[in-house]
């Protein structure tokens, strides 16, 4: 599947709860209409922990869920998915899960709340977190197994996309995570691997400048490789470039090296579209006056 994060709701992660529709905006009808209408049908919506619980272990916010949901009934009326990916690293209010302040209980409590509002929607996949900065791979699997466990005794049957630590590269994901995440399990057979990769020199996502063209497919290759090892199915949650022509070349060589292992890669969700970004380099949101950016250009040749 082809997609788009859209990424606003998370903005201003130092502004809790935030301004709705200042610090922070949820997507537009009118953005989920370009996305969609251009056959990307996976929409990623980054969302915040502190704004969905003011407090660990406390009711979900009607506000800012009821922004989710209109997210979710506006994607699925495009006939796209939903991927909740809660953006917040690993922790709540700075505190890493685990800790003495932040429970893993806690985390396990959002998503069972989570999943007793989506878990009868297929068109909504539960991303349980971005980029969790814990230092311990097997420690975070544990902890992601306790969340899966929980989802599926709640019912849910939704599809649930696991991470790695290390900021969940794929070009290091053998070595990285792949024998902690590889203890996972899933009673409902739903497991989809996430991983990141950007093609600047240090996979970092913080250059407009790309390597050569002939080194892209070695960033995605291992990952890929244990993919088909374990029979498992991935993700790549986000990857962007510059509008540079060497920049737009290494893109076409990363979604042609995917659509042709579409036997274990579930699909793409590229970083990023949305409000509130402004000159980002890697934006795809078009520009006031309606122009395509350079890098929609290129997506929409890998679009099913």
């Amino acid at each position: 599947m082809a997609g788009v994060n859209l990424s606003a709701a998370a903005f201003a992660s130092n502004k809790v709860p935030g301004r709705d529709g200042w610090d922070y905006m949820f997507p537009r009808q009118s953005e989920i209409d370009y996305f969609t209408s251009a056959g990307m049908k996976l929409v990623r919506l980054p969302v915040l922990w502190e704004r969905l619980q003011s407090q660990p272990l406390s009711d979900l916010a009607p506000q800012y869920l009821a922004h989710i949901q209109s997210v979710v009934t506006m994607a699925e009326a495009g006939k796209a998915k939903v991927i909740i990916d809660v953006h917040n690293y690993g922790a709540y209010g700075g505190q890493l899960i685990g800790s003495d302040t932040v429970s893993v209980d806690a985390f396990v409590d959002l998503w069972v709340r989570l999943a007793t509002v989506f878990g009868n929607d297929s068109g909504v996949l539960f991303g349980l977190m971005n980029e969790p900065k814990l230092s311990s791979g097997g420690d975070w699997a544990g902890i992601q197994q306790k969340v899966i466990n929980a989802i599926r005794a709640a019912g849910a049957k939704n599809l649930i996309a696991v991470s790695g630590v290390n900021w969940d590269g794929a070009h290091n994901f053998p070595q990285v995570n792949g024998d902690a995440l590889a203890t996972l399990t899933d009673p409902g057979n739903g497991l989809i691997f996430e991983v990141h990769e950007y093609f600047d020199r240090y996979s970092s996502g913080t250059s407009a400048e790309c390597v050569p063209e002939d080194q892209v497919e070695s960033r995605l290759a291992p990952f890929t490789d244990w993919l088909r090892a374990h029979k498992a199915k991935g993700l790549l949650g986000e990857f962007g470039v510059s509008s540079s022509a060497g920049c737009l070349a290494d893109l076409r060589v990363a979604l042609n090296f995917i659509n042709q292992a579409s036997d274990v890669w579930y699909g793409w969700t590229y970083w990023s579209g949305g409000p509130l970004w402004g000159n980002y380099m890697f934006s795809v949101a078009p520009d006031k006056d309606g122009t395509e950016k350079p890098q929609m250009t290129v997506l929409k040749q890998f679009v099913n």
